[in-house]
């Protein structure tokens, strides 16, 4: 059963954000804002913290491999520069063990300096990565004409995520043909579980075994936030089961709001979702519900004909 809405009719799950001005014409959405951060206890960072927890008791984990995947993992944009004290404080390495990191990555290409040669960004090397992923892995390329056409015919911003720890990252995107008013989200950008309605989507899409560790390590991070993130996990997951889709309003920024839905494919990689999100002026909740979402479906069930989809 659905918990009772507000008496106002609008749905706002997650902590009270600050309102940001919109710009003339543009929604400055998810890619230019911070992403905010799980819980830390002690002074261990969030991600030094996974990987202990990864590390503990299994003799065939290699730290130094995952430790230099972290700093890669670190850039939140492909545009993104960072210095060794940027790095250091996002993954809660050293800065000595930073500084020979970058430098490895540096000379094997998964780096580049910056023009100021003090800071990194992503090198080719990644890049060629991330086109093997994608050549194995098709499903984005087979759902790519059935969602652009969403995006089209919402005149949204339509990603497919793919779940990543304790986030979804977005494999591709799509804008509507005509859309005038965009999101500044691009390919890359992760978006966390615990503060999106993709996230919401992408738990409620996997079994209990899946989701169970991922549950108890949202739990353990979100400290006094747990309480209302699993009101609101509750009834996504609710929503889900009942429609296919589930609303966000107000979760990830006030001014956005989305819809979102999880994905299977046969003999795909990975945990997918499709998120349709928009400015709040537009994309209402009463949008989403009586439009969007059930436009989404419509989408998935086009490739569910096609074998696309499960």
């Amino acid at each position: 059963m659905l918990p009772n809405r507000p008496e106002t009719g609008r749905l706002r799950d997650g902590p009270d954000l600050t309102q940001r001005p919109v710009d003339k014409g543009i929604i400055m959405a998810e890619a230019l804002v911070p992403t905010r951060e799980p819980r830390r206890t002690g002074a261990t960072a969030p991600q030094e913290a996974g990987l202990l927890d990864l590390e503990d008791g299994d003799r065939q984990f290699v730290t130094a491999l995952a430790r230099g995947l972290q700093v890669l993992r670190a850039f939140r944009d492909a545009s993104e520069m960072l210095g060794n004290r940027e790095i250091a404080a996002r993954t809660g390495l050293p800065k000595p063990t930073v500084s020979r990191l970058t430098h490895t990555l540096l000379s094997l290409g998964y780096l580049v300096h910056g023009q100021d040669g003090e800071r990194y960004g992503l090198g080719p090397a990644v890049l060629a990565l991330s086109a093997a992923f994608l050549r194995q892995n098709s499903f984005p390329q087979m759902a790519k004409p059935y969602l652009q056409d969403l995006a089209t015919a919402v005149q949204a911003h339509v990603a497919l995520g793919l779940l990543d720890g304790l986030h979804c990252v977005y494999v591709q995107l799509w804008r509507g043909k005509g859309q005038t008013i965009t999101l500044s989200s691009e390919v890359g950008f992760h978006l966390p579980l615990a503060c999106s309605v993709m996230g919401m989507a992408t738990l409620a899409g996997m079994d209990e075994e899946q989701r169970g560790p991922l549950v108890e390590r949202l739990r353990r991070e979100s400290g006094a936030e747990w309480p209302a993130l699993e009101r609101t996990m509750q009834r996504c997951f609710a929503e889900v089961a009942e429609h296919g889709f589930c609303v966000g309003v107000g979760i990830w920024r006030p001014e956005i709001n989305a819809v979102a839905a999880p994905i299977h494919s046969p003999g795909a990689r990975g945990i997918f979702s499709v998120n349709v999100s928009g400015p709040a002026f537009l994309m209402t909740e009463a949008v989403l519900r009586r439009d969007t979402g059930p436009k989404l479906m419509e989408t998935i069930a086009r490739m569910r004909a096609l074998g696309i989809v499960d």
